[in-house]
């Protein structure tokens, strides 16, 4: 603005200095022509009055009539007022006009003119501009004052935001290193103890899953405040991302106060409202580090209490733990379990092994199949360890896929070695089917191994609900819109209800172990198992007994109504081979089934 204001009044300047020119200018030539009388007649008082016509000319200081061998004829010189400084520096502008008669010229008129009316004008307009520049600029400023406002606080907000959680607004992961490290300083200097404290909330992804994403952050912001809640100002609560959490108790703190905190998280859930007003419940693991004892540096503190949660996760969540050196060596366990898994299912490693099912006369009805895994230098490797690992890794997807090819891998040989195709029962896990991809991938694989519901069931486990069964997109509706049999596994273990078991309706109810064992001896698992055996066949449901070990268990299922028994009493599961020969024995008994002959099973 100053530059345009500059430029004005140099514009200005010329045009005002041009004006002056020429005013004198002309003024000067109108003298002359009017003097020529004098000048020709040399008539000093004539031309004296003629000069005196500048005096309505306040800029002219002076004017003479010279000869044009230069001497002077008369002159005009205005009084100056010297107290002036503006007159005295202003300078002056001269103009010249020739006296002509009969074509000759006679003498010359020289007009000299102050330029200080030139630089009171240019004042005058540098003032206003200078005013007009003033006002702008102070409405521009008390415009701009709200905008500079704003300004601050998005910088300042961008700042909150580069080192806290916008959802829970506690410090972020990056703000939090930075504290940890402090904070183990710190603990080392004073030698007192720090406590570092992993949070992770239980089934995080089943809350957004069934409830949605709002029902999950409402949860998290629960989690924030019952955490902020427990601890003291000094401390600080972080929120690393996902559903993890992080606790720093600043030294002195005493492990008893850090049990304290962890009992206080973990001995009741957490209870929120979601945005839809639904009252809901979470529980949360924690780990625990206590600083320096267990670690020195930032990344060894997390570490630990990484473990320590991994540790409390294994032992069924909801709980607290507190860092032991011998938790890392099963963290490592896990971990080498975890990537030889990985390579197992790209090297073919998995086989399944096959339980028969027996009817109440003792014919072969169906296999269940179980995977195995022999590992080139570990050997067999037990399901209870690397089935809750392959879920925990994402890896049951794939392990579910190894399953079929193994499946239909075995089949094939059955039949080209002449034997009667049986059922074989695979048990889904709903972690194989979080995702759309997931899902295509199983449905592609029993396409493209041409596997029907004649060769195999899946067995669902009651653990693990399939929470998305209501919707036609569901797997569960999908396996029994194409026609396969499906079995409620691990029965009385879960959290099943009548209404389950209608909204599922499977073909097969499978009675857990624990309800068969000893069941001969047991009144309480009788009056159980006869409840359910009545209610399945009233649904039109077949009851399986798991785990049958002693004939008198067996007759007692028998005798309560139970339709299909397995077991070791009965025979364990099978590598392939094995089973091959069993189906051969039971054959006819396979085939007679086949056709229908004794398809109606006793109740």
């Amino acid at each position: 603005m100053l530059i345009m204001a500059l430029l004005l009044t140099l514009l200005q300047y010329g045009q005002l200095d041009l004006r002056l020119r020429h005013d004198l200018n002309t003024r000067t030539h109108m003298i002359a022509r009017a003097a020529t009388a004098a000048v020709v007649f040399r008539d000093k008082r004539d031309a004296a009055d003629i000069l005196r016509a500048f005096e309505d000319a306040p800029d002219v200081r002076s004017a003479r009539l010279v000869w044009p061998d230069g001497s002077e004829f008369v002159a005009y010189a205005r009084a100056q007022d010297s107290s002036s400084w503006l007159q005295r520096h202003a300078g002056d502008t001269t103009a010249r006009a020739n006296v002509v008669a009969n074509g000759t010229v006679q003498a010359q008129l020289v007009v000299s003119a102050s330029r200080s009316g030139l630089w009171l004008a240019l004042l005058g307009i540098m003032g206003g501009a200078l005013a007009i520049m003033l006002v702008a600029l102070a409405f521009t400023r008390f415009l701009s004052r709200g905008l500079r406002a704003k300004v601050r606080h998005a910088e300042d907000r961008t700042q909150y935001l580069a080192h806290h959680d916008a959802l829970t607004g506690l410090v972020n992961r990056v703000a939090f290193s930075g504290e940890l490290e402090h904070a183990l300083a710190q603990a080392m200097r004073q030698r007192h103890g720090a406590s570092l404290m992993c949070v992770d909330i239980d089934n995080f992804k089943q809350v957004n899953d069934t409830h949605g994403h709002g029902a999950g952050d409402a949860a998290l912001q629960a989690v924030a405040s019952r955490l902020s809640a427990l601890v003291r100002t000094s401390d600080v609560v972080a929120r690393l991302g996902g559903d993890e959490f992080a606790v720093l108790l600043h030294a002195p703190v005493a492990e008893d106060v850090v049990q304290y905190i962890a009992v206080a998280m973990t001995e009741e859930p957490c209870t929120y409202l979601t945005p839809t007003g639904a009252t809901l419940q979470v529980t949360t693991s924690i780990g625990v580090a206590m600083l320096p004892r267990d670690a020195s540096e930032a990344d060894a503190a997390m570490r630990c209490a990484d473990v320590a949660l991994y540790h409390v996760k294994r032992q069924g969540k909801n709980g607290y733990a507190v860092y032991a050196p011998d938790m890392g060596e099963a963290l490592r366990q896990r971990r080498r379990t975890e990537q030889d898994l990985r390579a197992a299912l790209k090297q073919d490693q998995i086989a399944l092994a096959y339980q028969p099912i027996y009817d109440r006369d003792g014919r072969l009805r169906s296999f269940e199949g179980l995977a195995r895994w022999n590992h080139p230098e570990r050997g067999w490797i037990a399901p209870s360890e690397f089935i809750p690992i392959a879920e925990e890794a994402g890896l049951i997807t794939g392990l579910g896929l190894a399953c079929l090819n193994r499946l239909h891998c075995d089949l094939g040989q059955w039949r080209r070695a002449g034997l009667p195709a049986v059922a074989v029962a695979l048990n889904l896990s709903s972690h194989q089917f979080r995702g759309e991809e997931d899902r295509r991938a199983f449905l592609d694989k029993l396409d493209a191994l041409a596997l029907g519901p004649e060769e195999v069931e899946f067995e669902l486990t009651e653990t693990a609900v399939f929470e998305d069964m209501d919707k036609p997109e569901s797997i569960v509706n999908i396996l029994q819109t194409r026609g396969f049999e499906l079995a409620l596994d691990d029965f009385g273990t879960g959290y099943s209800s009548l209404a389950y078991l209608l909204r599922l309706r499977c073909r097969k109810l499978k009675i857990d172990r624990i309800f068969v064992d000893g069941i001969a001896t047991r009144a309480d698992a009788r009056l159980l198992v006869d409840s359910v055996v009545r209610v399945a066949h009233a649904i039109g449901m077949v009851v399986v007994a798991e785990g049958v070990e002693a004939a008198a268990d067996q007759a007692c299922l028998m005798e309560l109504g139970c339709d299909l028994f397995q077991g070791f009493g009965l025979s364990r599961p099978l590598p392939p081979d094995q089973a091959a020969r069993c189906l051969a024995d039971h054959a006819r008994d396979v085939r007679v089934f086949a056709f229908g002959a004794a398809a109606t099973l006793s109740t």
